[in-house]
């Protein structure tokens, strides 16, 4: 199954219901929900998106062993941390930036460097004076400060001139690398050895949640992706007790090969490692993995780059690999390899580090011919900040139309591909193109859901409300629906003085059918005699049978407009008879279940023009690469109910992990470890965008279309892009080509100079996940307004 979220709500639920058992289970789930304030809904949804991980839960087992000490283990990794920012802010450093601590910490009457004289030590019990080196020198920020005042400890008047100028001196000093070290310390967490029992009980009800999970897999006759991979696993056993299919494979597998091996997860490494179990050097078998470590992006399926360098430092099980570094790009055109290859260094991390996820730029040679006008353009797209990201996702849209239309214009049998990292970002590129070159046939990949889609709008419309006597939304929807066409004069003189009756009762009132239009009333009338017919009939048939008939009856498929829409239509039933036929149909989750579904890409697209996500796109190549949107930022997933990460420190291999921050509890001086090991993670999604940006370009052949929305102020000046952007990345290497591509008059657009909107406003708060969200939420409501909205005419 691949939407197994039911299973793993009813195995949360099961899960919990152990509160009213006696035992070890019961005293589990008691210390979970009081630690979550007994939110018993929180804590359920928790455990379901826990479930849904759950081949990521490689280490999860240790953490309920008593003698682990998940508190040392996070002291150990902080002074590693710790042993990095003393080798930034050595002793020389801290012996010129002493006496000033001590003199401001006087003038301040604080004691933390009071008596600082010694070096700070890379330990846990300088932590505290660590924080106060990095308090004084950064703003609340976390920047560097550009001077002091009294309220540093630095009063005005000559007599203290001499240590203002020395501290306004160190600090110009600062260099990038120390400056990071010093924004390091203020991430640090605080030790705090009372999570670990919270840590151990989260673990316990993790496991207890997994074995409610498979008894419900056995009962349901279902299994996910997870569950395969784990059974796997297992039935090959282990390299001390082999089970007979290990034993099988091992004597008939002579060679492996794995490819896209940057994308490695920790149980892909463990079966591996249990397929070549007792190699061995120069017994005729091979394993050979290949893979671009810059091209590794499916860290949300829990693929890990630093696993790539591990295993080409360390090898796989007792097996050590030869490596060979390949350089040859035979895809790209020379000014563009050139281009990237100039780009990118100082975009990538300057060194690789598993930990982290860093990966350092390796550069590469291009091998085959330039071509004509081959090479990198940017597009800078001028708008006013107060125009909102509606406004300048129109703007960005007609300039890429206007570029695509150049493209063909130069060579009409060129194929261009608009890559973007979220689907929603193609939402103003599909409508302009559909408003201004309606001829163009474009090929969509997984870009639509079909509940966007008018013709299945409808047909869901029809779903509810057959299901559903009292559901108004829909009963109206319909009504407004191109089989019946009821126009908004006729439906308000049908309901509009009655909000308490249902509509089918309505449509069999004949005091109120005569205040309709003629045309109205014989509308209505086919209408309630197909519905009649089926009603009657409900139960005697399958649900696709039943709807579908309904809607054909009411002229539904001859409302349809060509084979994309035909298809649409179909792939609906399709759905509806799967999930009719696993017994998982609900009427309240149907538009969440049909959005899983994609309109099918165009059947008259000739591939000339392909609007797609970077994932979709890796392993592909275009003659043109467009990508858009590169100002817009990611949204954030919904914190989980326990993190944990391995880190493999000079004195072994450490396991670290932290329960759910509190609702309301204090941040206090530090961060906790919750948030530490958030940040860490942050960290390698921040480090895994670039290489999602590195893979997007890298797709072009001949030629690469950056488009860049570069706000204006109310003063004129010019904005920079957040950090956390793909812009913003990009934003240190290419801000003077940008502001050279601009325009010697640049200003905002007058057509979105004043534009204001107060829903832009507020939707430029918002990440566009969050803006998804909150789409999602109104989804059971978005197809019925839009329907009531829109006249359709038969």
């Amino acid at each position: 199954i691949e939407d197994a979220s039911r299973h793993y709500a009813d195995a949360a639920r099961r899960a919990l219901d152990h509160l009213e058992d006696d035992g070890e289970h019961a005293e589990t789930v008691a210390t979970a929900l009081t630690y979550l304030d007994n939110d018993v809904t929180r804590l359920s949804n928790l455990l379901a998106q826990m479930l849904a991980r759950r081949e990521q839960w490689r280490e999860i087992a240790e953490l309920d062993n008593p003698e682990l000490a998940i508190g040392d283990a996070l002291c150990a990794l902080v002074s590693a941390d710790l042993s990095r920012v003393a080798r930034e802010l050595n002793a020389a450093w801290q012996t010129r930036l002493m006496p000033l601590a001590r003199f401001a910490s006087a003038n301040l009457e604080r004691g933390e460097l009071a008596d600082w004289t010694e070096p700070l030590a890379a330990e846990i019990d300088d932590l505290s004076k660590w924080r106060a080196v990095a308090a004084m020198l950064l703003t609340q920020k976390n920047e560097p400060r550009k001077t002091v005042t009294v309220k540093n400890g630095f009063p005005a008047g000559k007599e203290f001139k001499s240590q203002k100028d020395a501290i306004i001196e160190l600090l110009q000093d600062l260099s990038a690398s120390q400056t990071v070290a010093l924004q390091r310390i203020g991430q640090l967490p605080r030790i705090d050895h009372d999570n670990d029992l919270i840590v151990r009980a989260m673990a316990r009800l993790m496991k207890l949640a997994a074995a409610e999970l498979w008894l419900v897999f056995r009962e349901r006759g279902e299994v996910d992706f997870g569950e395969l991979s784990a059974r796997a696993i297992a039935a090959l056993g282990d390299e001390l007790d082999p089970s007979e299919l290990g034993l099988r494979l091992d004597y008939h597998i002579k060679h492996l090969l794995v490819d896209e091996f940057q994308d490695t997860s920790p149980t892909q490494i463990d079966l591996l490692t249990r397929l070549t179990a007792g190699w061995q050097s120069g017994d005729g078998r091979t394993l050979f993995v290949v893979g671009d470590p810059m091209q590794s992006i499916y860290r949300f399926r829990k693929a890990d780059v630093g696993l790539f360098l591990r295993v080409a430092q360390n090898g796989i099980g007792e097996l050590t690999l030869k490596q060979l570094r390949l350089s040859r790009n035979n895809r790209s055109c020379p000014p563009v390899v050139e281009w990237i290859n100039q780009t990118f260094p100082k975009v990538f991390p300057a060194a690789d580090d598993p930990t982290r996820g860093e990966i350092t730029y390796r550069k590469f040679v291009a091998t085959r011919d330039s071509a004509s006008d081959a090479g990198v353009t940017l597009h800078p797209v001028i708008v006013a900040k107060s125009a909102g990201r509606h406004a300048a996702a129109r703007a960005e849209a007609e300039q890429i139309v206007q570029t695509i239309a150049a493209e063909w214009r130069a060579d009409p049998s060129r194929k261009i591909a608009v890559l973007v990292s979220a689907r929603n970002r193609l939402t103003e590129l599909v409508s302009e193109i559909r408003t201004t070159h309606p001829e163009w046939r474009y090929s969509a990949v997984e870009i639509e859901s079909l509940v966007q889609r008018q013709p299945v709008q409808d047909v869901i419309s029809l779903t509810r409300a057959l299901h559903h006597r009292a559901d108004r939304l829909h009963w109206l929807a319909i009504l407004r629906a191109p089989w019946c066409g009821l126009v908004l004069a006729d439906l308000h003189a049908l309901a509009g003085d009655d909000h308490q009756a249902t509509i089918w009762s309505l449509m069999h009132d004949a005091t109120r059918l005569v205040r309709l239009s003629d045309d109205g009333q014989r509308r209505l009338n086919h209408l309630r005699i197909v519905l009649a017919e089926a009603l009657a009939g409900q139960g005697r048939q399958s649900r696709r049978r039943w709807v579908e008939d309904v809607w054909k009856k009411l002229g539904g498929a001859a409302c349809l407009e060509g084979a994309n829409d035909h298809n649409d239509v179909d792939a609906f039933f399709n759905r509806l008879d799967q999930l009719d036929a696993a017994g998982r149909f609900a009427i309240d989750s149907l538009e969440a279940d049909m959005e899983k579904l994609y309109a099918a890409p165009d059947a008259q697209a000739d591939g000339r023009l392909e609007l797609m996500t970077i994932h979709k796109a890796k392993g592909l190549e275009f003659d043109t690469v467009i990508l858009p949107g590169l100002h817009r930022r990611s949204g954030c997933d919904e914190p989980p109910l326990l993190v944990w990460d391995s880190f493999a420190l000079e004195e072994g291999e450490h396991l670290v992990a932290a329960p759910l921050n509190r609702r309301g509890a204090s941040a206090a001086d530090a961060p906790s470890a919750y948030d530490f090991l958030r940040q860490m993670e942050s960290e390698r999604e921040a480090n895994e965008a670039t290489r999602v940006l590195y893979v997007a370009v890298t797709r072009a052949v001949r030629h690469l279309h950056i488009f860049g929305v570069i706000e204006i102020n109310d003063e004129g000046a010019l904005v920079t892009p957040p950090k956390a952007t793909a812009l913003g990345r990009l934003w240190p290497t290419l801000e003077a080509e940008f502001i050279a591509a601009m325009p010697a008059n640049a200003k905002a657009s007058p057509t979105l100079q004043g534009q204001t909107n107060f829903n832009d406003a507020a939707e430029e708060e918002l990440s566009d996940e969050m803006s998804d969200q909150l789409s999602d939420e109104l989804s059971d409501f978005v197809p019925a307004l839009v329907r009531l909205k829109t006249p359709h005419v038969m």
